[in-house]
Formats: structure tokens, sequence, C-alpha cells
């Protein structure tokens, strides 16, 4: 008792004496040999005692790393998951609105109408140009009179509607994403617009362009049978190509590859359709083929290409 009291009134020389005395010793010895050790420390100081039994639990529990593999660690069952990855975001679509797809519906509808009022006129159209086509005879007058040129007048106005409407639905896959992200629903519908609006004045230069012609040629009426020739040819695009771009504009944005192809071989076929009796007219006139490129080129060509250069840039 007397050893254990002086051993405890001097703690530093105790620490100090531990490492270099019995305790280095018992820190040293085999695992099998530290309980020992540390029942020998059980009757020292309480200082000390935290000390020894530090370095003792130090000393005992050395850190190991082992490799293994997912198959011991899991089991032979366990597959590799491949870690979750963020989805892009969707890129935002002009047309996946529900003010433009309105507008498509709505527009859909007056055609629906204009074929159910109209469908005499609608036979008649197509009776007038595959019978011209076949006797060699041209467009001279509005066959059924001003119901017809009603009719060809309302088929316009909604190809017009429609060309804006294929403008920007075409124009969803060029137009950059950060301008498609600032635009708001209304200014779609006002895209639309704006785009039947450009349409209107390529027709309105077309018309002013001919009409001078005729003043100058003195050919008014080789200009108005001209003229009822374009319109007529132009409803037969809106009646057959209308339901397909109506499929086509309410698809979602990067679809409907099909319908558009279709789309473009149906107003192909009408252009080649429409070039072909405006050579014929003219050469029906007796007027020189070199007029009739003249005529291509000023008053076909030149404002579309001119409009397309535009939207481009």
């Amino acid at each position: 008792m007397t050893g254990l009291q002086a051993h405890s009134a001097n703690p530093v020389p105790a620490a100090d004496s531990a490492a270099g005395g019995p305790e280095t010793a018992a820190l040293s010895a085999p695992a099998d040999s530290i309980p020992a050790a540390a029942d020998s420390t059980a009757t020292a100081a309480a200082d000390t005692l935290f000390f020894a039994d530090f370095r003792t639990a130090e000393a005992a529990a050395p850190s190991v790393w082992r490799d293994t593999t997912s198959t011991a660690l899991f089991g032979e069952a366990s597959v590799t998951v491949e870690p979750l990855r963020k989805l892009p975001a969707q890129p935002v679509s002009l047309t996946d609105n529900a003010v433009f797809q309105g507008f498509v519906l709505l527009l859909a509808a007056t055609y629906a109408m204009l074929l159910y009022r109209n469908l005499g006129d609608v036979r008649t159209l197509l009776d007038r140009i595959s019978r011209d086509t076949a006797t060699g005879q041209r467009l001279s007058e509005d066959p059924g009179g001003s119901g017809f040129s009603r009719f060809l007048n309302i088929a316009t106005a909604i190809g017009m509607l429609f060309m804006g409407v294929m403008v920007v639905k075409y124009g969803d896959s060029l137009m950059p994403s950060q301008l498609r992200e600032t635009l708001s629903h209304g200014a779609v519908l006002a895209l639309s617009l704006l785009a039947t609006a450009a349409c209107c004045g390529v027709v309105v230069y077309q018309l002013v362009v001919v009409r001078l012609a005729g003043t100058v040629t003195l050919s008014q009426p080789f200009i108005s049978q001209l003229i009822l020739l374009k319109r007529t040819y132009f409803s037969l695009a809106v009646i057959v190509t209308s339901p397909v771009l109506l499929l086509f504009a309410l698809c979602p944005r990067g679809t409907g590859d099909v319908w558009f192809c279709i789309i473009i071989i149906e107003l192909t076929v009408t252009a080649i359709l429409y070039l072909r009796e405006a050579v014929n007219l003219f050469i029906a006139k007796k007027i020189s083929i070199l007029h009739w490129f003249l005529y291509l080129c000023t008053v076909e060509v030149f404002p579309i290409s001119l409009l397309w250069l535009l939207t481009v840039r």
C-alpha cells in the first residue's frame, strides 16, 4: 500500500516509469498477455489507469484493411446497378400549348364547315381541273358564278392561316431554345398570324405585279385568267393538304416527319400541275415562252425566295 501511495503522489514520474518500465513490456507483448497487463493496472491511480488503457486499446486494435469483392460482400445474387443519371431537360416547344392547338382545331372546324357547305363547289373544282387537263381548255371564267368565287376566297383565306401554322410548326425545330423560352402562348399565336400576314404580303405583291404587267401590255383578260388559274390550284392544294397538315401541327415536337413528307409531296404535285397549266395557257395565247420564264422568276420565285432568306436570317 505504501508503494501505491508513493506512486500516486508523483504522477509524472509514474508516467515516465511507465514509459520505460513493466507497462512498456506489457504494451509490446502479444495480444494474449494484454488482459493480464490491463489487470495489473487496475490497482493504479485514475490518471495512470486512463493513460494505460488508451495505450493498450491503441495497441490491441490496430487498423487493418483488407480488399474484397462485391460478390463476397453482398452475395452471389448481387448485381451491379448503374447510378441514376439526371435526365436532360426537355426543350420548350412552341406548339405544345393550349392556345396554339386550340387555334389549329378552330381552323380544322372551319375547313370541315367549308367542305360541308360547299361540297358542290369542291366537285366543280375537281371536275373543271380534270376536264381542262383532258381537253386542253383553259380556265376563262368562274364556273358556277359568284358562289364558286366565294368558295375560292374562303379556301384561300384558310390556306393562308394554315401556312402560318406550318411556318410556326416547322420553325419550332429551327428556332434557338433561348428564344423559344421567351415566347409566351399568346406570342406563339401572334407569330403564326405574322407568318400569315407575310404570306398575304407575297400574294399582294404578285397581284400588283401581274396587274401592272397587264395594264402595260393591254392584256387584262389574260391576266384575269392567269389569276383565276392560280386561285384554283391554290384552293386545290388547300383541300388536299389541310387534313395532313392538321395532323402534322398537332404532333409533339420532334415527331411528324411522315406527315411533313406527305405535305411536301402533295404541294409539289400541285405546284407541278399549276406550272404545267400556266405554261399551256401562255402557249395557247401565243405568248413567248420567254415571258413565261420572266413571269415565273419575277412573280413566283422572287418573293418566296426573298421571304425565305429573311426568315432564315
